[in-house]
């Protein structure tokens, strides 16, 4: 009898065993991949609370700074633009002013040429006339000085044609009744 009562235990627990494996199997844990409703509905709630923070608190102030720091850009872009419209009506100037320069000192200089071409055709001039004194000078010197050594010689030559005149005839002759032909020997 004990044995009866021990194996309807035993069914009995294996009974109670399957009973709990079937409440086990019953309860088993929920799949953390699929969310429950309610995490769905508070998910819900928060992303529309942070859709509406982000596009009426958050962002307004971003796209704000967003649209100053294009409109400095613009600007900075547009001042560089006229500083570089400046820049070339600045240059046009610049090379207008320095091109009437350049026209004004070669005016100055052909001028100046002329005028140094002129100074040197007068010194030209001055130089070649007192050239021509000079020559003057010097050839009437050299004549008086060639009439000079004629006269102081012309006693000197008389006597010596004289001299070689008697040798070569043979006879003395007189330099007196001769000077004639000397004077006319020398003047030729």
């Amino acid at each position: 009898m004990e044995l009866l009562i021990l194996g309807a235990d035993a069914e009995e627990e294996e009974h109670e065993a399957e009973e709990g494996h079937a409440e086990v199997e019953a309860e088993a844990p929920p799949n953390p991949v699929i969310p429950e409703v309610n995490e769905i509905l508070w998910a819900a709630v928060f992303f529309f609370l942070l859709w509406a923070m982000m596009k009426y608190v958050l962002l307004p102030p971003i796209v704000r700074g967003m649209k100053n720091r294009a409109d400095t850009i613009q600007s900075g872009k547009d001042a560089a633009d006229a500083a570089t419209a400046a820049l070339g009506a600045a240059k046009r100037d610049h090379e207008a002013t320095l091109a009437e320069a350049r026209a004004e000192a070669g005016t100055i200089l052909a001028g100046a040429r002329a005028a140094a071409d002129e100074r040197r055709s007068a010194l030209q001039a001055d130089a070649d006339s007192e050239i021509a004194d000079m020559r003057r000078d010097a050839q009437a010197e050299i004549d008086q000085a060639r009439a000079d050594a004629l006269s102081g010689m012309r006693g000197d030559v008389s006597s010596l044609a004289v001299g070689a005149a008697s040798i070569v005839l043979g006879r003395d002759l007189d330099a007196g009744a001769n000077q004639s032909a000397i004077d006319q020997a020398l003047g030729q």
